[in-house]
C-alpha cells in the first residue's frame, strides 16, 4: 500500500468511521475489490480489534451478502464494506446498523479514490451543507427540469429526508464516503415524466455518458429507455434481473460534496455538487416496501428542483 493510499484508509478509519480503540471492525470484500479491502483492513488492524472478510462478488448494488457475512456485520462495531457492488440498500446493512453497527461503504473503489480527489475534502463544511438542505427537500410534491430535457414530477408527501453526510460516527450511521448526499422517496407510483440522464450511470460498462440516455417514467416506474448503445445497455441490465421491481423510481437524491467529479464510480458521481440523481430499484432507505436487490442510480447534471412551489436548486446551484 502505497503512503497516498495508507492516508485515504486513514481519513476512512479516523474521520468517516470515527473508530475508537477495542471496537470490533470488520472488514468485508469480494475477490474484484480485495486489494482495496487488504488496504482498508491493514490499517484498521494496526489500531484495533478487525477482522477481513472476503465473499464471492454481488452481481447489483443491494444484493445481499453471504450469510455469515451478515451474521458478523450485526456483531460488530463498524463494518467498512470494500465491496465492487454496494451493500448500502440491502437488509444485512439496514438490520447491522439497527443493531448499532456503523457502515462504512466503500463500493467500486479503486485505489486512485484512496490516494486524491473527493475523499480528501472538508467534511464539517459537508455536513454543513447537508443540514441546510435536508429540512427544504421534505413536502408533498417535487419536480425536475434539466437543460438537457429532464422534465419529473412526484409526490414526496409521507417521506423522509436520508441524509448522508459521508461520515458514520454515531451508533447506527450509515454513509457512503466520497459521496455526500440528501435524498427523498418518491410516494408509492406517483413519480411521472421524462428523465434525461446526461451525467452518468455507474454501472459496468457505462460510468460517465458520452450521448444522454432518455427514460419515460409512468405511474412510478420506467417504462422506456432510449438513446445509444448505452441506453440499450441499460436496459438490458434491467431486463436481465426478469423483476419489475427494479423499474421503481425509488430515490430522488442530490450530490452535495464539493470536491466531486465525475468519474463513472458510484460513489463518487452521486455526490458531485450541482448534480441530482434518480435511483431505481429498491427503495428500503426512503421509506419505502420495494426489497428488490438492485439499486441504480441514474446522475443528471444542472437540475433546477422544486420542492411545494419553493425553489432548492437551480441550474446546479442550491438556492440560498
Amino acid at each position: 500500500m502505497s503512503e497516498k493510499a495508507r492516508r485515504g484508509c486513514e481519513i476512512l478509519l479516523h474521520t468517516c468511521g470515527e473508530v475508537k480503540k477495542g471496537e470490533r471492525v470488520l472488514v468485508i470484500t469480494d475477490h474484484t475489490s480485495k486489494k482495496i479491502g487488504e488496504a482498508m483492513y491493514a490499517c484498521a488492524a494496526e489500531f484495533t480489534d478487525a477482522v477481513l472478510v472476503c465473499m464471492p462478488d454481488r452481481t447489483a448494488h443491494g444484493e445481499a451478502p453471504a450469510a455469515a457475512v451478515s451474521a458478523a456485520m450485526r456483531e460488530s462495531d463498524v463494518v467498512f464494506s470494500a465491496t465492487t457492488f454496494s451493500l448500502y440498500n440491502s437488509e444485512a446493512r439496514i438490520a447491522a446498523c439497527g443493531a448499532g453497527a456503523r457502515f462504512v461503504n466503500m463500493a467500486d473503489y479503486s485505489m486512485e479514490m484512496l490516494e486524491e480527489g473527493c475523499l480528501f475534502t472538508d467534511w464539517d463544511e459537508v455536513r454543513r451543507i447537508v443540514d441546510d438542505l435536508k429540512g427544504r427537500i421534505v413536502g408533498k410534491e417535487l419536480s425536475i427540469t434539466t437543460p438537457a430535457g429532464t422534465d419529473f414530477h412526484t409526490s414526496i408527501e409521507g417521506r423522509h429526508a436520508d441524509t448522508g453526510y459521508g461520515v458514520s460516527r454515531e451508533k447506527g450511521e450509515a454513509s457512503s464516503p466520497p459521496d455526500a448526499e440528501c435524498a427523498v422517496g418518491p410516494a408509492d407510483d406517483s413519480a411521472e415524466g421524462t428523465l434525461v440522464i446526461d451525467g452518468s450511470i455507474p454501472l459496468p460498462g457505462l460510468g460517465v455518458l458520452a450521448h444522454p440516455v432518455t427514460l419515460r417514467v409512468e405511474k412510478g416506474y420506467v417504462t422506456s429507455i432510449e438513446g445509444g448503445e448505452e441506453a440499450d445497455l441499460l436496459r438490458e441490465t434491467l431486463a436481465s434481473f426478469n423483476d419489475k421491481r427494479v423499474y421503481l423510481a425509488a430515490e430522488v437524491g442530490f450530490g452535495l460534496n464539493p470536491a466531486g467529479r465525475l468519474s463513472g464510480r458510484m460513489l463518487e458521481d452521486e455526490g458531485v455538487l450541482g448534480t441530482m440523481h434518480i435511483g431505481i430499484g429498491n427503495n428500503l432507505s426512503y421509506g419505502g416496501a420495494c426489497d428488490t436487490p438492485v439499486h441504480i442510480d441514474l446522475i443528471m447534471k444542472c437540475p433546477t428542483c422544486i420542492v411545494d412551489g419553493v425553489c432548492v436548486m437551480k441550474d446546479g446551484k442550491l438556492a440560498k
